[in-house]
């Protein structure tokens, strides 16, 4: 993982990426719809915002019953957000830095290219502890799609059923 370049396992996900100006409640349908955790906002130049948790979503409509609240008025400015050349491993301290489950990737003009999820980072990460290297470069494998080693593994729970029958 020491050279692995971020790009390497963002995800491009442009339903994720959405205007600061949309409303809450169209931001919920997308939440819901597309069973995402988080939303990363844009603003009018189309450069990072800020994201846009589930919960604050939740929260918000819980609170109010405005129709034209939008999601400039919840999403969190303080986005940590990383470049798609950074290497992988300067970049995992951003998880334990923020309460986010996703680090939005932009290009040096700002504008958010893909996004970075904790699950895939951590997947890699016990994918290394014993599994075989990841696939080299121009290996057509999608690292987002790769099912991780310990779901071929046996459960405690199957293999004690298996020994009681």
């Amino acid at each position: 993982m020491q050279s692995l370049p971020v790009s390497a396992l963002m995800r491009v996900c442009p339903d994720a990426v959405i205007s600061e100006q949309l409303s809450l409640r169209a931001a919920a349908e997308i939440l819901i719809t597309h069973g995402f955790s988080a939303l990363i906002a844009h603003d009018a130049l189309g450069k990072l915002a800020g994201v846009v948790p589930e919960t604050a979503v939740i929260r918000a409509l819980m609170e109010t019953t405005s129709r034209t609240q939008t999601v400039a008025s919840i999403l969190s400015r303080h986005a940590e957000s990383v470049r798609p050349d950074a290497c992988l491993s300067s970049v995992l301290h951003l998880f334990r830095a923020s309460c986010h489950c996703v680090i939005p990737v932009i290009d040096s003009s700002g504008a958010v290219v893909g996004l970075l999820h904790r699950q895939d980072v951590v997947r890699l990460l016990l994918s290394e502890s014993d599994a075989p290297a990841l696939p080299q470069e121009g290996n057509s494998e999608d690292l987002s799609r790769r099912k991780p080693h310990f779901l071929d593994r046996p459960s405690a729970r199957s293999e004690r059923l298996e020994n009681q029958g």
